[in-house]
C-alpha cells in the first residue's frame, strides 16, 4: 500500500492545498522552520484533530468565527491481494452493489480483487474517518450485500439478498481505518519509552511503537533469520551496538536489552535497557521491525530524521530501507543537504509561507540531481547553499571564510539570510567558455528549486583581460576585486610578521616587520610575480598588480627556510584577523565592494 495522493483544508498553516500526488520509494519534503512540514505529517498520518488554519483569508476580523473541521483527503493504492486479509478481519461486511442477488456482488468483488491496483478515496475530518470509498464503477449504492470471505479465500454471500443500509455502514469505512493503524508508520524525534511491554502474539507494530518488545520477541521465536537481519542492520546504522537482547522480566512483560559489549563475553549484566539508551535507536529498531517483518509494501512517515540521528547513521539507513525487498513508500521530512541526499527522492516537494499560508511546490527531481552536478563543477556543495535565502558568490575558501568577518567588522550591512559561498573553480567562469559560462552563471543567478539566488559574484581579477572583465560586469552582479586578487590586500609587512611569528617552528629568530617590507621591496619589479610587468610602477600600481599569492607564498618559504608553506585558508585568514583588528582601513576597499553587493535590490 501506499498514499497516491493527499490535499488538505483548514489545518494549522495549511489553508487548503490542491491534490498532491506521491508514489512509492522517497518522497522528500523539504523548507525553512515553521512552514508546515509536522503539520503536513500529522495530516498524512491521517490523525490531526481540530485545528483551524488562521490567517487573514480566514479571520480578517479579530471577531470573524472559524470553520473548526479540519479535512485531510488522503487516496491509498493498494493491491486486491493486500485487501483480501482485512476484509476476513472484517467478518461480514457491507459491500455497496447496484444487484439485487447477492452472489453476483460477491463475483463482482472478486473480480476487482484481481486488480494489480485498487484507490480508497478516503475523507478524515478532524481526525477521524468520514467518508471512504474505492474508485469503481461498481458503486452507484443503493444496496449493500452483505459479503465475508470464506476459509479458501474466495468471497461468498453471507445472505442471499441485498439490503439498504445507511451508507456509513459500507466497509471502507472501517477498512480505512484498519488500514491506517496496521499501514501507516510514523516516526519523530520525540524518545521512545518502548523497552518494555506485556507479553503477547502480536505481529503488528502498534503506531505509537509501545508493543516493539512484544513483535521483536515474536519475530524472534518465528523467524530467527529475519530478526538476526535486523540486528546486522541495527549495527550497520550504530557501530556501538553489538547485539539486542529480549528477556523476560517480571513475568509478564518482556524487555528489550541493547549489547555494547561482544555477547560473547556472556556478560548480560552489562547490557543496557532500551530506554536507558541513546536517542535513536528505538526509532530505527521500530523502523527496520516494519520494512523486515513485512509481507507487503507499507507507509513510513519520517519527521526531521536528522534530529534524532548523526548524518551517517541517516545514510546508513536509508541505503538500507532502499535494499528491502518491498517497494515500501518513504515520506520525510527534512532540512539537512545530507539527508536529501541520501534520500535521493523520486518526488521532491519544498513548502513555504506567503501570508501565513503553507504553499506546496513540486520540485523537479532531475533538476535537484543536476544541481549537485552544477555545483560539483565549481566546486560547492549543497550543505553550503541549502536553506540559505539567497547567495553571495566568492573567489575561494579564504574568502568565504575572512568575506563575512569583514561584512561584520567593517560595514553596517546584516547578512542575514545571505551565505557567502566560495567557488573553487573559477575558471569556469571565464568568457573564454562564453555558452558554458552563461548557462552556469543564470542557472547559479535564477535561484530554482533547491538553490537560492545569486544577489552577486566577487571575483579576482587575476587572468582576466579588459575584455573578459566587460563580458562578466554585463550581467550586473558580478564584481571583481580592484586589485588583482585578494591576497593583494594582504601584503602588510606588520600583518605578515606578526602572523609569521605566531606559527610554532616557522625559523629560529623572530620576523620582523622591517626584514618582511625590505623583502618585498626586492620584488617590487621581479617579472615573476607580474603578467605583464607594468612599465610604471608606483607603490600604489605594484599592490594593484602583483600576484599577491605567488608572492606569500615565496615569503612564506624563503623566511622559513622552507619549513613553512603558506596555506591560503589558514594563514590568509590569519592575515585578515590581524588587519580586521590592527589595520581595518587596510580592508576598507574590500569591505565597500561587499557593501555594493549586498545592497543590491533583492539582496
Amino acid at each position: 500500500m501506499y498514499i497516491s495522493s493527499f490535499s488538505i483544508e483548514n489545518y494549522k498553516s495549511f489553508r487548503e492545498t490542491p491534490e498532491i500526488a506521491l508514489t512509492p520509494g522517497f518522497n522528500v519534503i523539504v523548507g525553512q522552520n515553521n512552514v508546515g512540514k509536522t503539520a503536513l505529517i500529522e495530516a498524512l498520518s491521517m490523525r490531526a484533530g481540530s485545528q483551524p488554519h488562521r490567517s487573514r483569508e480566514t479571520a480578517p476580523t479579530r471577531d470573524t468565527p472559524l470553520t473548526n473541521l479540519s479535512k485531510a483527503l488522503i487516496k491509498l493504492a493498494l493491491s486486491g491481494i493486500e485487501l483480501l486479509p482485512f476484509l476476513r478481519r472484517l467478518g461480514n461486511f457491507y459491500f455497496p452493489t447496484p444487484q439485487s442477488d447477492a452472489r453476483v456482488a460477491a463475483r463482482d468483488l472478486m473480480e476487482m480483487l484481481r486488480k494489480p491496483e485498487l484507490t480508497l478515496t478516503t475523507s478524515w475530518y478532524n481526525g477521524g474517518i468520514s467518508t471512504a470509498a474505492f474508485t469503481s464503477d461498481l458503486i452507484p449504492p443503493q444496496l449493500y450485500a452483505i459479503l465475508r470471505v470464506d476459509p479458501t479465500g474466495a468471497i461468498e454471500p453471507a445472505q442471499g439478498s441485498s439490503v439498504g443500509v445507511d451508507q456509513s455502514n459500507r466497509f471502507e469505512r472501517p477498512l480505512a481505518d484498519m488500514l491506517k493503524s496496521d499501514r501507516v508508520f510514523v516516526f519523530n524525534a520525540e524518545r521512545y519509552r518502548v523497552g518494555l511491554s506485556a507479553f503477547g502474539t502480536a505481529t503488528v507494530l502498534q503506531p505509537n511503537a509501545a508493543n516493539l518488545p512484544e513483535v521483536l520477541a515474536n519475530l524472534r521465536g518465528r523467524n530467527r533469520v529475519r530478526f538476526e537481519r535486523l540486528v546486522r542492520d541495527l549495527r550497520t546504522v550504530f557501530p556501538g551496538v553489538k547485539d539486542i537482547g529480549i528477556h523476560s522480566r517480571d513475568g509478564s512483560n518482556v524487555e528489550i536489552l541493547v549489547w555494547t559489549i561482544d555477547p560473547a563475553t556472556e556478560r548480560d549484566d552489562l547490557a543496557v535497557r532500551l530506554a536507558e539508551s541513546g536517542t535513536g535507536i528505538g526509532q530505527v529498531l521500530a523502523m527496520l521491525y516494519v520494512v523486515i517483518a513485512a509481507e507487503t509494501p507499507q507507509v513510513i512517515v519520517i519527521d526531521e530524521p536528522q534530529s534524532f540521528l548523526h548524518p551517517g547513521a541517516v545514510r546508513k539507513l536509508f541505503e538500507i530501507l532502499r535494499q528491502q525487498p518491498h517497494k515500501h513508500q518513504y515520506i520525510l521530512t527534512t532540512h539537512s543537504p545530507a539527508a536529501l541526499m541520501s534520500a535521493d527522492p523520486v518526488n521532491l516537494l519544498r513548502l513555504s509561507t506567503e501570508d501565513g499560508e503553507t504553499r506546496v511546490e513540486r520540485l523537479d527531481t532531475s533538476e535537484a540531481r543536476d544541481l549537485r552536478l552544477v555545483l560539483a563543477d565549481i566546486g560547492a556543495r549543497l550543505s553550503d547553499v541549502f536553506g540559505a535565502d539567497s547567495i553571495l558568490w566568492v573567489e575561494g575558501p579564504t574568502e568565504e571564510v575572512s568575506f563575512p568577518k569583514i561584512v561584520q567588522r567593517l560595514t553596517t550591512v546584516p547578512l542575514l539570510g545571505t551565505a557567502i559561498v566560495g567557488v573553487m573553480h573559477t575558471a569556469d567562469f571565464d568568457a573564454r567558455r562564453s555558452e558554458a559560462t552563461v548557462q552556469l552563471y543564470r542557472r547559479l543567478s535564477t535561484g530554482r528549486g533547491l538553490l537560492p539566488p545569486a544577489i552577486g559574484f566577487i571575483f579576482d581579477r587575476e587572468g582576466r583581460g579588459d575584455r573578459e572583465r566587460e563580458d562578466l560586469e554585463r550581467h550586473g552582479n558580478v564584481f571583481l576585486l580592484p586589485r588583482r586578487m585578494y591576497e593583494n590586500y594582504l601584503l602588510t609587512p606588520d600583518a605578515i610578521a606578526a602572523v609569521v611569528s605566531g606559527i610554532d617552528g616557522f625559523r629560529d629568530t623572530p620576523v620582523t616587520a622591517t626584514e618582511v617590507e625590505a623583502w618585498l621591496d626586492a620584488r617590487r619589479r621581479d617579472v615573476k610575480y607580474f603578467d605583464p610587468l607594468p612599465v610604471v610602477q608606483t607603490p600604489g600600481a605594484w599592490r594593484i598588480n602583483v600576484h599577491g599569492a605567488k608572492l606569500l607564498t615565496d615569503l612564506f618559504s624563503q623566511l622559513s627556510e622552507q619549513r613553512v608553506s603558506y596555506d591560503k585558508v589558514r594563514h590568509g585568514v590569519a592575515l585578515t584577523d590581524w588587519l580586521l583588528e590592527h589595520a581595518p582601513d587596510d580592508l576598507q576597499e574590500v569591505a565597500q565592494l561587499i557593501g555594493e553587493a549586498l545592497a543590491r535590490p533583492g539582496a
